[in-house]
């Protein structure tokens, strides 16, 4: 019988630079300084979205590479083993704590006996390990949570409120600023806002007066409801407003709200195998490739105009994600995919490192657009305000890997 194999993750952490633990989860790293404290990007999904601004603190004089996230609204901390976990999924542990299932697919990882192109992909045939491995975290459809009250939340829907002459006021105003929230399309994509009154129905009674957007399985199923905050703009203003040592001792707001137990890096919004069958969807994608947007209204926008996107719900993909484009672009567009994230700076360098990461993949990177591009025409501008005519423009005109 062969004798169990022992691994020391204490060892391996210590053996690994940070640039090699990225690697093995399929990403790649820009660290700024070259000391003993080092600073990176956060993984975590933080609610502020702030890529290129280096929030992570690692200590790297320690074995295990201890860090801190210095982002009001995240200052999670951890080892190497919680960074790595952050790489693959996009979110924090469950808990807020590296155990079980969680800990055993990054010690895989970090041992080399997880090849982390298999992320996300449960049908694909490998090996025994790498299969059970891939399969160890994933989002469950609310229909199946052990947790009665998340069951609850499958119809949540039910009791939204999509007409802005009855949303409250500050919900109104923002789906007035966002025509991709019409009528029509919040019914489609079952987008609503949680009523202030809830009456006896008392369901996600945290989240009311939030604008509330699912978030599907493939095969169609719920696994999430994330709230956005109509009011976040005027609450970040007013914190960055705030005296330097104040804003310390304040919590920075938060953009989006997803569930703790959340892996929003394993999903796509948009990611539902049904809208193949919406009309001329197919053909767009067999043009264009995989259309890869930042957010949820990016998605509904598009898809009023009769475009297919999915959305990475930040400005910054994981490798769960870039795994699950690479699959469909090589299954329904011959390796094509076309970036179109925000035109400005943190959109152009979530870009850049989706564009890196699909081409180390090999695939056909194209991209619609950026803060330079057609003569700075789409500067400022997000998908989701997008004409019928801009985006022939940006899909004809968008450059094409030529490598």
């Amino acid at each position: 019988m062969k004798e169990a194999q022992y691994t020391s993750v204490d060892d391996l952490q210590a053996q690994l630079t940070l640039p090699e633990a990225a690697a093995k989860c399929g990403t790649s790293l820009e660290v700024q300084g070259n000391g003993k404290q080092v600073r990176l990007d956060c993984p975590f999904g933080c609610p502020g979205d702030h890529a290129g601004k280096r929030e992570i603190s690692v200590d790297t004089g320690n074995p295990q590479k201890v860090f801190c996230c210095h982002a009001y609204g995240c200052q999670v901390r951890g080892n190497l083993l919680t960074l790595m976990h952050g790489w693959l999924t996009g979110t924090q542990p469950t808990g807020g704590r590296l155990k079980g299932i969680e800990f055993k697919r990054v010690r895989e990882v970090l041992a080399g006996r997880l090849d982390t192109t298999q992320v996300g992909q449960p049908e694909t045939v490998g090996p025994a390990s790498s299969q059970k491995a891939a399969e160890l975290v994933r989002n469950l459809p609310l229909t199946e949570s052990e947790n009665e009250k998340a069951r609850e939340l499958a119809t949540l829907d039910e009791k939204f409120v999509t007409d802005v002459a009855h949303m409250p006021p500050a919900a109104a105003i923002y789906v007035r600023r966002h025509p991709s929230l019409s009528l029509a399309s919040m019914q489609k994509w079952r987008v609503g806002v949680l009523p202030t009154d809830g009456g006896g129905d008392k369901r996600a009674w945290s989240l009311r007066g939030q604008l509330l957007y699912p978030v599907h399985s493939e095969d169609g199923q719920l696994l999430a409801w994330v709230a956005r905050d109509p009011q976040f703009e005027m609450k970040d203003q007013a914190f960055n407003q705030l005296p330097p040592e104040q804003r310390t001792k304040e919590k920075k707001p938060a953009k989006h709200r997803f569930p703790v137990d959340f892996h929003r890096g394993l999903e796509l919004f948009g990611q539902q195998s049904s809208r193949l069958r919406e009309p001329g969807y197919r053909e767009i994608i067999s043009r264009c490739g995989i259309i890869v947007v930042e957010g949820f209204n990016d998605v509904i926008g598009l898809d009023a105009l009769g475009i297919p996107a999915v959305a990475i719900m930040s400005n910054k993909i994981t490798t769960g994600q870039v795994a699950k484009v690479e699959r469909w672009a090589n299954a329904l567009a011959e390796g094509r995919v076309t970036i179109l994230f925000d035109a400005d700076d943190a959109g152009d360098e979530g870009a850049k490192e989706a564009a890196w990461q699909f081409l180390q993949r090999g695939l056909d990177v194209r991209l619609g657009w950026s803060q330079a591009m057609h003569g700075g025409a789409f500067k400022g501008r997000q998908p989701e305000t997008l004409t019928r005519v801009e985006w022939e423009l940006v899909s004809v005109r968008g450059s094409a890997n030529t490598g």
